[in-house]
Parts: C-alpha cells; structure tokens; sequence
C-alpha cells in the first residue's frame, strides 16, 4: 500500500498534463475500467516488491536486498551509521508499524529505509546494530533542552501569510491556462460576465483577483499540511523536527553539517513583527541536505532566546556597514527599470495606462527599502549579510563553513567607488550563494582579509591572474 500512494503521487503531475493536454475526460485513463485497472497493476506490482524485499544484520551491516527484474543489493555498514531514526505515516499508524530511516555521515538521504516494520523489529535492528535508535517522543522525554511546538493560531498565521504564494500561482496560472481544454473561453467569458457585469477591464481584473485567491488558498492548505504539529527538539550533538498532519516526517540535523542560518521576513509577516527559520546544511536534513525550516513562525522578540537555545553557535551580536548615500541611485535603477518595462508592456496590451506610476511609485519604494535593509559585517569567526528581494534575509555563518568568498565590481560600481560582497556555504548539490550589493569599496580589503585570501594580487611585482611558482628561486609571499 505505502508503493501503490508514493507511486500515485509521483504520478499526479503527469496524470494532470494528461487531462488538460491530453483528451480530458474523454481519455480511457479516467474511466472507471481504466481506473481500476491501472489501481490493479499498481497493487500487484506493490505485493510483488513487498514480497521480494528483504533485511537481514549480519556480519556487523545492514543488508537490504529487493527488486524483481533488477535485484538490488544494500549493504549498510554499522560503523557509517550515524544514526536510525524511525516515524510513522497515516498508512504505519493504522496498522501498527513503523518506517525506519538508517542515516550514514557522508549521505544526503536516508542510506536505507524499511517503510514498514513492527516496532519490535526496528528494536531489533537497532539491537544488532548497536547503534542508537530515535524516535520524536523518545527525543522529547529524553531531552533536557526546551521543546518549540507551533500553536494553531501560529500556524494558521504562517499558512495565510506563506511564502509559497508565488508558486502557488504559478500553478495556478498554468492551470487556468489550460482550463480551455474543458470549458470554453467563451463559456468562462459568458459565466464571469453574468455574474459580476460591467466592462472588459472588471472581468479581467475580476479575473486576476480570482486566480490570486485560489493561489492563496493552495498556499494555505499546503502550508497547513507540511507545518501541522510541528515540533522542534534538540539534543547536545542534533536538531531533531516533526511535522505534518497525515505523513508524520521526521527530520535529524546534526549540528556539525549546520553551515548557516537563514532568518527571513516575509513581506507579509514583517509588518506584524514575524520571522521564520532556516538552516543551511549539507547532506542531512529535509529533502537530502538542502535549506531546512526549523521554525515556521517567531516573533521576532523570541528570536534571541530561540537562537541560545537551539542554535547558541549563530547567536551573536556583529558590527555591519550599509551601503554609502552614492549606493541609492543603483538601487533605483536596478529596480525600477525591469518594473517599468514590464509595467509599459502590459498597459500598451491592455490599455491600462494609469498602472504605469502605480508600479513606478510601488518599485522606488521596494528600492529604497532594498537599500536601507543591506547591510554585511563580521566579527573574529562569524558573519552575516542582510539583504532584500521581497522578503528580508538575514544570514549568519562561520567563516569556517563558507566554501568560498568574492568581492566584485562592474564598470559602474567601480565608476561610484562601490562593490558586492558574495558568500557560498554548502548546502544541496549546488550550495547556498548570499550577497550583499554596492557597498563601499573600502570593504574589499577588509573581507578577504577576514576570510583569509591572499593580498599578494595587489602588488605590482605580482600581477592579478596569476600564481606564483613555488619552485622557482625568489621572493616568497606569505599566504
């Protein structure tokens, strides 16, 4: 059963493209025969991988052995084990059961997982492995430290101020813009235009608001799905999260693959004095070693007493500079130019003129704000940026963890005497890039000095883009 639902929701996407590009109602996939007969294969096909899995511990490993055409073997090492931990989705709690993820320290996923197994079993394993075994009420009684759980009046809020909104109404869009395939323009048109009247301009703006308040509330539902319950607890070595309403997911963060710390306030949240968490880490943690939340929702008064308590490493005061006065007119260009195009083209298409100086006048502000909020500085082994999109981030990090650091300059900061400062910790496949922009150049020296880099490029006997060779006799620059 666990392999017929994850199969069927890795197939919704393709089963939707399917409906609305495809014959629609009319394809043979959504009649019931078809129907029933693809539910069929999918449940013989979950018995048979049921019945050909596997698991045994000897000779001190784990061994997964599974697959029908293709036999897949998993030898799991008890000294890469980092730890096991075990949750239990709506399908293990109704039956009684258990899935058991094993961790090792070099992976960015579960190394192996048993997606049902008795408790007594999963106690076995943890038995032969000697290897400590978790699970989120062990953690929770066990701990001495604090545990943060999300209330209902907090989530609620989180879900209807959620920065997945753009997303949701990209797919949004994507939907309607295929909607067509079902009904058509000239019925959506007739219906809309009986129901509210009026013009050509109030049905597409009626339109629009439409489509924005179904983006809101897939935003809403979806934010409440992932964030219910959510529990965060800790030990002295890991971070341990539980979250979700009908898949119950547990999350392990050591605190040694921490690389940074990401506080983020929402446009929507910062009004009200709100923030939400994240944490940078490589190779453990939600979606194989990506960004992780460890807490939806903090005001931003408990943010110290949060950050000493779970992550006391990154609770530090630091100096910073923001970007000179000369800095401000860089920000304005860079910001309402793309807007005023953008904002020419549609008004040409849809003969709306007036939204011209609207999104002018809603663009200089996002600017000026952009500008006040930057801001970078360092202090002995940490550092931290602040910047602005639409949300404002602010990052805190150990020199130690960034994988590499640059200051750069184009032709018209270097006209303004200005730079950007850009770090990179690791996190996902791709690592994490933060950057502050147009700062004074005066800064230059002063992070790469912090973060150790070799200022032997500044002199003239050593010219920038090359390296000195070792070998050859002359005058050694200390690094």
């Amino acid at each position: 059963m666990t392999f017929v639902f994850r199969t069927l929701r890795e197939l919704i996407v393709p089963i939707i493209l399917i409906f609305f590009l495809g014959q629609g109602g009319n394809s043979p996939l959504f009649t019931w025969w078809g129907i029933s007969l693809m539910l069929l294969v999918l449940f013989v096909t979950g018995f048979v991988n049921w019945l050909r899995f596997t698991w045994r511990v000897e000779e001190g490993e784990l061994r997964i052995e599974q697959g029908l055409l293709v036999r897949k073997k998993r030898y799991v090492p008890r000294d890469r084990i980092q730890a096991i931990d075990i949750s239990s989705g709506p399908l293990q709690r109704m039956f009684g059961l258990v899935r058991l993820n094993v961790l090792t320290a070099g992976g960015s996923s579960p190394e192996a997982q048993i997606s049902a197994l008795s408790r007594s079993d999963a106690q076995a394993i943890q038995d032969a492995l000697q290897v400590e075994m978790r699970s989120p009420d062990s953690v929770e009684k066990e701990s001495t430290w604090p545990v943060y759980r999300i209330t209902r009046k907090r989530l609620l809020l989180a879900a209807s101020t959620a920065g997945s909104f753009g997303v949701a109404l990209s797919i949004v869009g994507t939907v309607m813009a295929q909607i067509n395939q079902v009904v058509s323009e000239e019925q959506m048109i007739d219906f809309l235009e009986s129901w509210i009247g009026g013009t050509s301009v109030e049905f597409w703006v009626t339109f629009v608001v439409l489509a924005v308040l179904a983006a809101w509330l897939l935003s809403l539902f979806g934010t409440l799905l992932r964030f219910s319950g959510f529990t965060l607890s800790r030990n002295g070595r890991e971070l341990y999260i539980r979250r979700g309403l009908f898949e119950k997911k547990q999350i392990t963060i050591p605190y040694h693959r921490i690389q940074a710390v990401r506080v983020v306030e929402g446009i929507l949240r910062q009004p009200f004095g709100f923030a939400m968490v994240y944490v940078e880490n490589a190779g453990f943690g939600d979606e194989g070693g990506k960004t992780t939340v460890v807490f939806p929702l903090l005001r931003k008064r408990e943010l110290h007493t949060f950050m000493e308590e779970m992550l006391p490493e990154y609770d530090v005061q630091l100096p910073g500079v923001r970007p000179p006065g000369r800095a401000f007119l860089r920000y304005q260009i860079r910001t309402v130019v793309p807007a005023l195009m953008a904002a020419s083209t549609l008004a040409w298409f849809m003969e709306v003129y007036w939204l011209i100086p609207v999104i002018f006048m809603a663009a200089a502000l996002m600017a000026y704000i952009r500008y006040r909020d930057a801001a970078a500085g360092f202090e002995e082994k940490n550092g931290f940026m602040r910047f602005r999109r639409l949300a404002r981030t602010t990052v805190m990090f150990q020199r130690r963890r960034v994988q590499s650091l640059s200051v750069m300059a184009n032709w018209f900061q270097r006209r303004k005497k200005l730079c950007s400062v850009q770090a990179v910790v690791a996190s996902g496949s791709s690592g994490a890039v933060f950057r502050v922009d147009h700062l004074d150049e005066s800064v230059r020296n002063e992070w790469l000095g912090w973060y150790g880099a070799d200022h032997s490029v500044d002199r003239p006997e050593l010219p920038a883009g090359t390296w000195p060779d070792w070998r050859a006799d002359g005058p050694v620059y200390e690094t």
